[in-house]
This record gives structure tokens, sequence and C-alpha cells, in this order.
């Protein structure tokens, strides 16, 4: 093979393999197989170059000799993802006789025994190198990973070089790079402990070095090793008076250690690193005073304690250390000026109070900050030009804050942000040009800009922001081909059009676009395996192929759907345990089961599979407290079950479901204040309440409930506007309360209720001819004021 060839070659499999990497969502296994270094080392050495653009770390796992077998494993089965990416682990094995290639055989047959904890736990790329000899085996040997890696490739061999001088004992490895000696800063920092007596004498630099150096190589093994000999060491001297060199020493190693555990996942332990070099710096600044140095090394032990509650969930926690950090870089602005540095750092700060006041459900004070964090963007944006770096920061930003608007029902500002995002990545492309992260950036924000539309009632310029979407999408899987993520950033965004289909009433062509969603999601699965991402995506493309069947009358079909969907919940919940999304799915999955038989008038059966799920939920309450995402489900099973009691004649029964339910709309309404889902399932709650007392007779209370729950869909359209949902609900609710008027015979009252009921349905009949429900509508309506004018009346 000439060198060209052999260029050529190991760049394709570059271009192919690279996909696989950047865009995994979870494990994801290549196979490669080589009988030289030279391209193994050619391609560590371009994913090296990639990941240090994202400033992460090439995770790298040697098995030099058979004794460290079990260290490799459960090093590689301590990796997690760090934060919210997902950089690769690279595995290579040397091949010194029998002995090393027993061990090598065992290693990948624990890790085959292992697929489950890979795929949970791991949740990130595996490289494995193998030797070319080893190509025929491997598929029989270790059949459950070969069965889920998404990419194999034969690695070329470059052509001999006579001046290499290659001596011919050297052993056919997977790669000469697995057998990389320790860096000349180990092995200083080796020879200087194994030669000082006086281990205080040890240079902390010297130990540092040798850190770096490990982490570098990701063998957190040896870095935990020098952790260990240098910790005691520092912590005596530390203990020394006045000894601020000493104590900040002290804080660095803790540091070290803090990372290493959060990079093996051991969040409890970093936790704890993490908390005794916080106390360090703080002790630091009051002995040295507010230098930048020291309150940027004090904002930064802060925002390390705060990132690790935050995967903890101890949100409150986190949100303490990032306030105060926060505190710190705003001093520091004042010190050193706005300096893109102290400008970006405030920002990142902003951000993270942001996330937690979201996650708390406190969406005005995180709106604030996040807009106090797109201004700094804005500044920098002004300050640095128009760099890739500075619009994507920017965009990021606006999305923020375009997110949180759009929960608070200001849907027309949230669009307005999301709209100059989604010019700023336009404008990235023309930069960057069709880049898979151009793309796929590009694609993400017309989604926001479709979701909006969407929520407006825009639903054609919503689908056509999706189709545009969609043709990037299929773009993008020209280009990358059929990877995994390339597949289900395609079904997503199938799905999507499929629910605006569903909306405009096309049902067919709703259902066409799920069904070859669902079609994707299948081979998603044949190519992962039944991971749980693949088991999940598999269960929601299912939900909504039967949610269209349901709606076109095909209801066995639509239970077939949910019945499969079922068992893949049931399939994930043995898989993952009781976990909160297993746990919420499989209610989920029966609830749809439920809806189907409620339909086909098997009530029994419904309130079965209704009564089931309701404990599921009761059970996540009980494990997550009273979070709004808890009540609220809790809530709609209680809804659900009252509505078949309701049917059943069960109506006391009923109205005690709805009595639970309606006290815990209340309470989300406290939480989460006068949101549009807020306010929409309060006012539904309360309408199921008065149709109960308005069958029980209770005139009176049926109506005081209708005319609470008129005054929210008053208040909600005043919100929205004139969207489809916001007049079909205020409608529906005059309605309610016209009937109950015209029962206890205040027939002016009724007549004004059903009028204005009636202007509504003919506005969204002439707006949405395709849709029945608003011809349905108008239709009911219309038959009411004339039967209330000719004195008839109307079941």
């Amino acid at each position: 093979m000439t060198d060209t060839e052999y260029q050529t070659e190991l760049d394709s499999i570059w271009r192919k393999l690279r996909p696989h990497l950047e865009w995994a969502r979870g494990f994801t296994l290549a196979v490669l197989f080589s009988r030289h270094p030279a391209p193994v080392q050619a391609l560590k050495q371009r994913l090296q170059d990639l990941l240090s653009i994202n400033t992460l770390p090439l995770r790298h796992f040697v098995l030099q000799q058979p004794e460290q077998l079990e260290a490799t494993l459960a090093a590689i089965l301590a990796a997690r993802p760090l934060g919210d990416k997902r950089p690769p682990l690279w595995l290579e094995l040397r091949m010194d006789g029998d002995t090393q290639r027993r061990a090598v055989w065992q290693l990948l047959a624990r890790l085959n025994e292992r697929r489950f904890l890979l795929e949970r736990d791991v949740a990130c790329p595996l490289i494995v190198m193998l030797p070319a000899e080893f190509r025929i085996d491997v598929p029989s040997m270790l059949p459950d990973l070969w069965s889920i890696r998404s990419f194999t490739a034969d690695l070329p061999t470059p052509e001999p070089n006579p001046a290499a001088n290659y001596s011919e004992n050297v052993p056919a490895l997977a790669s000469l790079a697995a057998s990389r000696e320790l860096s000349a800063a180990e092995l200083e920092w080796r020879r200087l402990w194994e030669n000082t007596t006086d281990k205080q004498r040890l240079s902390a630099d010297a130990a540092f070095a040798a850190l770096d150096a490990a982490m570098e190589r990701m063998d957190y093994v040896a870095a935990g090793h020098v952790v260990e000999q240098m910790s005691p060491v520092l912590r005596q001297l530390a203990n020394k008076a006045d000894a601020p060199d000493a104590v900040r020493n002290l804080s660095i190693i803790l540091n070290y250690a803090g990372d290493i555990d959060q990079t093996l996942g051991r969040l409890e332990e970093a936790r704890a690193a993490y908390a005794e070099n916080l106390g360090l710096r703080r002790q630091l600044r009051e002995a040295l005073g507010d230098s930048p140095q020291a309150l940027r090394d004090l904002s930064v032990s802060l925002v390390k304690v705060g990132d690790v509650d935050q995967a903890l969930g101890r949100l409150e926690e986190a949100r303490a250390a990032y306030v105060e950090s926060l505190g710190l870089f705003r001093q520091l602005r004042e010190v050193l000026g706005d300096s893109p540095q102290a400008l970006r750092d405030l920002s990142v700060s902003l951000n993270n109070i942001g996330d937690v006041d979201n996650a708390l459900g406190r969406l005005e004070e995180a709106r604030a900050v996040y807009a106090e964090s797109l201004g700094l963007r804005r500044q920098l944006r002004e300050a640095l030009g128009d760099s890739p770096q500075a619009l994507r920061d920017l965009s990021i930003s606006l999305n923020k804050v375009g997110a949180v608007d759009e929960v608070l029902g200001r849907l027309e500002q949230a669009r307005a942000v999301y709209a100059e995002s989604l010019g700023l990545r336009r404008q990235l492309r023309e930069t960057l040009g069709d880049s898979p992260q151009a793309l796929r950036d590009l694609s993400i924000s017309l989604n926001k800009i479709g979701d909006v539309d969407n929520a407006l009632g825009r639903l054609e310029e919503a689908r056509a922001a999706y189709v545009e979407s969609l043709g990037l999408f299929r773009q993008l899987r020209e280009v990358l081909g059929d990877s995994p993520q390339a597949l289900r950033d395609l079904s997503v965004s199938l799905n999507m059009i499929g629910d605006v289909d569903n909306a405009l009433g096309r049902l067919e062509e709703a259902r066409a676009a799920y069904v070859e969603s669902l079609g994707l999601f299948r081979q998603l699965r044949e190519v992962l395996g039944d991971s749980p991402q693949a088991l999940r995506d598999l269960f929601v493309s299912l939900n909504n192929t039967g949610a269209v069947d349901q709606i076109l009358g095909r209801l066995e079909e639509a239970r077939a759907a949910y019945a499969e969907s079922l068992g893949l919940c049931r399939q994930l919940r043995e898989t993952l345990g009781d976990s909160p999304q297993a746990l919420r799915d499989l209610s989920i999955s029966l609830n749809k089961i439920g809806a189907v038989d409620e339909t086909l008038g098997r009530l029994e059966e419904a309130r079965a599979v209704y009564a089931e799920s309701l404990g599921l939920r009761r059970q996540l309450r009980e494990a997550l407290g009273d979070s709004p995402q808890a009540l609220r489900d809790l809530s709609i099973s209680l809804e659900k079950i009252g509505n078949v009691d309701n049917a059943l004649g069960r109506l006391e029964e009923a109205r005690a479901a709805y009595v639970e339910s309606l006290g815990l709309f209340r309470q989300l309404r406290e939480v989460l204040g006068d949101s549009p889902q807020a306010l929409r399932d309060l006012s539904m709650s309360l309408d199921n309440i008065g149709n109960v007392d308005n069958a029980l007779g209770r005139l009176e209370e049926a109506r005081a409930a209708y005319a609470e729950s008129l005054g929210l869909s008053r208040q909600l359209r005043g919100a929205l506007g004139d969207s489809p949902q916001a007049l079909r609900d205020l409608s529906i609710s005059l309605n309610n309360v016209g009937m109950v008027e015209q029962a206890v015979g205040r027939l002016p009252q009724a007549r004004g209720c059903f009028k204005e009921s009636m202007e509504l349905a003919a506005k969204l009949a002439a707006a949405y001819p395709n849709i029945p429900q608003y011809a349905n509508d108008l239709a009911w309506v219309s038959a009411r004021l004339r039967a209330l004018d000719s004195g008839d009346q109307l079941d």
C-alpha cells in the first residue's frame, strides 16, 4: 500500500468513526483491528486533538501486564460522563505471549458480561483496539458486545520503511502506544519519592507535574497513587504555623483528588475533597486578603462544590455555593474591569444559578439571571467580534432566556429570542460551512421556533420550521451515515412533524411520519441492542403511533401499539429497577392502555390499569417529594380514576378522587405561580368537580366550580392570546356555566354564555376547517342556543 493510499484509507476510517463518538448519547462500542502501531497512534492523536478543542480528556486504559486485569476492568467500569459531555474511552491491549493473551481474553469476556453496566453507568463511547488476528474469534467469543457495536474497521498497514530498523522481536500489538511508559515527570516523581528519606523536603511542584502527566494519560490509578503519597506530607506541612504556601499546596492536591473522584463517579468522595479544599481557600483569603488570585481560587472552589451538589440533587446547597461564587466574580470584575475572562466567568456563574432556579421551579428568578448573563454575552460579542465562540455562546444564552419565557407563557417574547438565536446559527453555518455541529445547532434552533409557533396556534409556520429542520437532519444522515445519533435526531424530527400534522387534522400524514420514525427507532434497537435509551425511544414512538390510531378510531391497532410499549416499559423497570424514570414511563404506558379500554367500554379493565398507574405515582411522590412533576403526575392519575368511577356511576368515589386531585393542583399553583400549565390544570380539575356535582344535583356547588374555572380560562386567554387551545378552553368553560345557569332558570345568563361560546367556536371552525372537533363544537353550541330561544330542552 502506497503512502497516499494508506493516508486516504485512514482518513476515510476517521471520518466514519468520528460521528459515532461526537454524537453518542450513551454507551457506543467501536472495535478496530490493526497489524501495525502507526495507524492506531495516528487515530488516537486525531481524537486527542479533537477533544482538546473542547477541553475534554481522552481517557486511556492499557492492559500492560496480566496482573493489571482487575484494576483495568475496575477503572473502565468506574468511568462516567463528565457533566453533559461523554468523552470516549480508549482501550489498547498488549500481546506479549500466552499469559498476556489469556489476560486480554479474560478482560474482554468480563466486559462482555458487564454490557448492562457499560450501558447504564459508563454511558460513554468505548474504542477497543485489537490485533488483526482477533478478527475471526471476537464475534463468537464476545456475542453481547459484538451485537451492539456501532462501528468496526480494519486499519490499513503503512508501507514498510527500511530506515525504521524495526526489530523482528517486536511483538504483534494492537498498538505499541499501549505500552507507553510513564512520562518523564512521573518517572522523576518516582525517583524522588523512592530516594528522599525526609518526605517533607519533596517538591510539591514535582508531585503536581506527575499528577498532570498521569491525568493527561487518563491513568487515574497512577494519579490517585500520587495523591495518596503526597497528601499526608502536605497536610503535615500545612499544620505548621504561618505556612500559606503549604496550605495552598494542600488545597491544590485536594482539588486533584476531587477531580479524580468526580471523573470516576464517586460524587460523595469528590464533594468531601472539594469541601476541604474550599475550607483551605477561605483560610488563604483571610491570610492573604482579596487578591485576584485568592478571589478566583475561592470562586472556582465554590463552583466545584456546587457542581457536585447539583449532580447529587442537592439543589439548594448547590445554589448557595453558586451565589457565593457569583459574589466573588462580581468583586473580581470590579478589580479587573471588563476583561473577556472576567465577563465570561461572570456570565457562566449567572447561568449556573439560573439552571438551579429553573430546576427548582423559580422561573422568574431564573429568567432574571439568564437575562443578565445574556447582557454580558452581548458585551463580549462587541469586544471580541463575531468569532464562532462568541456567536455560539450568545445563541445558547438566548435559548436559555427563551426556554423560561416559553414555560411562563410569554410565547411572543420566547419566539423573539429564539428567532435571534436562529439568526446567529444561520450566520455560524455561513462561517463554518455544513459541519455536523453547525447543521445540528441550526436544526435545534428551528425546532425551538417550531415549538413556539405550535403553542401559538401558528401550525403552518410551525410545520415549515420543522420541515426545514427535518431536511437538515436528513442531510446529516447522508454525511454521517446511519450513526445512532443521526438516526435518533431524524426520528425525533419526524415525530415533531407528526405532532403538528396531528394538530392540523392531517391524521394520515401524521401517521406516516410516526411510522417512519418508528422504523428508525426499531433500526436503532437492532444496532444498539436493548439499551435503556433504545427501549425508551421505541416506547415513545409506539405511543405516538398508537395515539393517532386511537384518534382515527383504529382502537385495536392503538391498543396493540400501547401493549408493545407497555412491555418495553416493564422490561426497562426490570433492567433499571424502580428508578423515577422507569416508574413514570410505566405509569404513562398503563394510562395509555387504560384510555383505549375506557373508549372501548371496558371500564373495569381501564380502572384496574389506572389504579396500577396511580400506585406507581404515589410511590414516585414518596421517592421524590412534592416536586412539581410528581404532584402533577399524581393529580392526573387521580383524575383518570375519577373519570372511570364517574362513568361507572360511582359518583361519590369519583368526587373524592377529583377533590384530592384539585388540592394537588392548587398546591402546584402556589409553587409555580400563574404559569399557563398551572392555570389550565386547575381549570380542568375544577370542571371535573363541577361535572360530578352537576350529576349529583348539587347545582350551586357545580356553578361555583365552573365559575372559578371560567375565570382561569379568561386569565389564560389574556396570557396566551387567541391560541386555539385558549379559545377552545374558554368556549367549553362558558358552555359549562351556561348549562348550570339554564338548569337553575337563569336564562339570560345562560344565553350570554352560549352566545360568547358560539363566537369563539365559529372563529376556530373558520380558521381550522380541517379539524372536525371545531366544527362539532360550533354545531353543539348553536343547537344549544336555538333550543334555549325556542324553549326546548336538550340533553
